[in-house]
């Protein structure tokens, strides 16, 4: 049981803190506008925006430019091709604001979204403040089946079992940070799922350092899905880095591990979903992590064969515990038809 803390009264109400807005920008003209336009148009003006063009080879750049030379709150950065973690740790390193805020280049804001955040984090002294967001679809928009209904305020040891239950989710860009929950810590370069790699790590540093967490029970982000992006991207090194992320947190929260089992089995079922796509040489290279998956489901059987999980994660964990081929053909084509249909009926964007 989580036991929410009241609400305090903030000490030190600076009225408007700078916030610094981080936008790493990779190949998306089509949606930066939106992106930049639900910034800049923010009804809280005291921002410091921080655009990362990370080597883009469309018209993106061009646009960044642009926006700069209309909004002078806007900086624009142009460095090779390094990925989003560079990116974000280049931003980290620019940023001026007291408040740090993400948000990639085909996502957007509520106009009011900085503002709300800002105004929850003085009031509840939070070091973090979360938000809700929508899963945006060409032809469908889908909301949190379940928002509270008043602001939620986590301190100290209630951190850790409310982030591992969900509750904070393992994203960077539904939050707003002040600026000492990134001294010591930046995102890991050269891997995808960063996002996972650091979120444990901001918060067992305010469980360790009795910070606070505040969640606002409204939908303030827009994440737009579309079908190039590294979550729904399945390739081998996609994969791996996403085992590498998840497994690397179950091992550092071990008092937590039943409740993070759910997370490496679902990575576990993409490598299983995707294998069969694979090239001659990814097939190769992923024997390695297939071993370690089938070592990991082993293992953990009768843990999760006996728990509380879903009916998806047991099975998941009873084939996974072989490599039986004729399986993961029909997964991976049971997958393709799955994904189509779904395709079809929402439509994502690229």
């Amino acid at each position: 049981m989580i036991n929410k803390k009241p609400v305090p009264v903030a000490k030190d109400r600076r009225i408007t803190p700078v916030v610094s807005v981080v936008i790493p920008v990779y190949n998306v003209s089509l949606y930066l506008t939106q992106c930049l336009e639900s910034v800049i148009c923010q009804t809280y003006r005291d921002l410091d925006i921080i655009v990362i063009d990370d080597g883009s080879t469309d018209d993106s750049a061009r646009i960044c430019d642009e926006y700069a030379k209309q909004d002078s709150r806007i900086r624009v950065l142009h460095t090779g091709n390094r990925g989003l973690a560079s990116a974000r740790n280049l931003g980290l390193l620019s940023a001026s604001g007291l408040y740090i805020a993400f948000l990639d280049g085909d996502d957007w804001y509520e106009l009011q979204t900085i503002d709300t955040l800002v105004k929850t984090a003085l009031q509840t002294e939070a070091d973090i403040v979360v938000a809700y967001s929508s899963r945006e679809y060409i032809s469908k928009t889908f909301f949190p089946s379940a928002i509270h209904k008043s602001v939620q305020v986590y301190c100290g040891q209630d951190i850790m079992p409310a982030f591992a239950a969900g509750l904070f989710r393992n994203v960077v860009w539904n939050k707003l940070y002040h600026v000492d929950c990134f001294k010591s810590i930046c995102f890991p370069e050269k891997h995808n799922y960063e996002d996972v790699a650091t979120t444990w790590k901001l918060m067992k540093k305010l469980e360790e350092t009795n910070g606070r967490i505040s969640i606002v029970p409204e939908v303030l982000f827009h994440f737009r899905m579309r079908q190039s992006s590294i979550t729904h991207t399945g390739t081998y090194s996609n994969i791996l880095d996403s085992w590498i992320a998840f497994h690397g947190k179950y091992e550092a929260l071990s008092d937590y591990q039943d409740m993070l089992l759910p997370e490496c089995m679902r990575t576990i079922g993409i490598m299983w979903r995707s294998y069969w796509g694979f090239s001659g040489e990814d097939k190769e290279k992923a024997r390695n992590t297939l071993k370690d998956m089938r070592r990991f489901s082993q293992l953990n059987y009768h843990r999760v064969l006996r728990g509380n999980y879903s009916i998806i994660t047991k099975a998941i964990c009873f084939f996974s515990r072989s490599s039986v081929r004729p399986i993961m053909m029909m997964c991976y084509y049971g997958e393709r038809i799955r994904s189509a249909y779904k395709n079809a009926v929402y439509k994502m964007y690229d």
